[in-house]
């Protein structure tokens, strides 16, 4: 499924001068410039269109690099862009990061703009990551329903007002998460993740037609079938939430991560063998991948 990711703030130079908190770490980097961080500025890296990925970085690899940057090539590619930069040089300055900061445990934000200027510009900076604790992991967190849907499911279009309103919501109920419901009482996705059900060890997830589709998400539905278990992309109905043994969310971020409760609804989610093997075949994958590019620099 080929989707593009967008970064969309509107009309908001007049907050110009206001220096970015999403930016962590002492240095950043813009067309191959190790610049100070106290020199960033959030709205250089929001004009339309600007393009991004996000990568995690686990002992100081990028995480499933290849991927995250075919991805960003297609969505550059949906709006008649090409790739400016070279995939190898792009890795390369993903290592620089690291090294400069000596930060080898992090996510790393990948922003290409000023595509129909003579100089593109490229940043590559650490953004502020939060992981699920090892106590998420095994009692499963607290979601909510939020009835809620993107104007274009299949494009990573930053909505601030909607983004600020589900925040809101996950505050309000101490949740990790907010779970979507479209007009036809469907569960689509999270609000920054993908979701998974489980119902008699086969798994089921929305059709990709109808989310964004994660580089998670994608590796999971692939692990589901090396473990020989059956996987439904289909529409899933909010009655269907009485019906599984369990759910989980996907993400960069959280890796496969149980739910155990939806508003106040309890699901044994973190018990479930079939969750727990999927969870283990997951981290296995990691710690493969991790091995094999421990040290490149591509």
């Amino acid at each position: 499924m080929n989707f593009f990711f967008l970064l969309y703030y509107g009309d908001n130079m007049n907050n110009y001068q206001n220096k970015s908190k999403e930016i962590i770490n002492d240095f950043f980097l813009l067309n191959n410039n190790i610049l100070p961080a106290k020199d960033f500025y959030q709205e250089e890296t929001t004009i339309y269109p600007s393009f991004y990925e996000v990568i995690r970085i686990i002992d100081g690899v990028p995480l499933f690099f290849e991927e995250h940057i075919n991805r960003l090539e297609k969505s550059l590619n949906l709006l008649n862009f090409n790739l400016p930069y070279d995939k190898i040089f792009i890795k390369n300055q993903i290592h620089t990061l690291i090294k400069t900061n000596k930060c080898y445990n992090n996510n790393v934000k990948i922003v290409i703009n000023s595509l129909d200027s003579e100089s593109p510009r490229l940043f590559i900076y650490f953004i502020t990551s939060k992981y699920p604790s090892n106590k998420d992991y095994k009692q499963g967190v607290n979601t909510i329903l939020y009835k809620g849907e993107r104007d274009n499911p299949n494009a990573k279009i930053i909505a601030k007002s909607f983004r600020e309103k589900v925040n809101t919501e996950i505050k309000k109920a101490n949740a990790y998460e907010a779970i979507l419901v479209n007009q036809k009482d469907e569960i689509t996705e999270g609000s920054r993740s993908n979701m998974f059900f489980v119902k008699d060890t086969v798994f089921y997830t929305s059709a990709a037609k109808d989310i964004l589709v994660g580089i998670t998400r994608n590796r999971i539905i692939q692990l589901c079938s090396k473990l020989e278990y059956e996987i439904k992309e289909q529409t899933i109905s909010l009655s269907f939430l009485n019906e599984i043994d369990g759910l989980f969310l996907t993400g960069t971020s959280p890796k496969i991560l149980p739910i155990s409760y939806i508003n106040n609804k309890h699901y044994d989610s973190s018990k479930n063998t079939a969750i727990i093997n999927l969870q283990q075949a997951y981290d296995d994958l990691i710690n493969q991948y991790i091995s094999k590019n421990k040290g490149s620099v591509g």
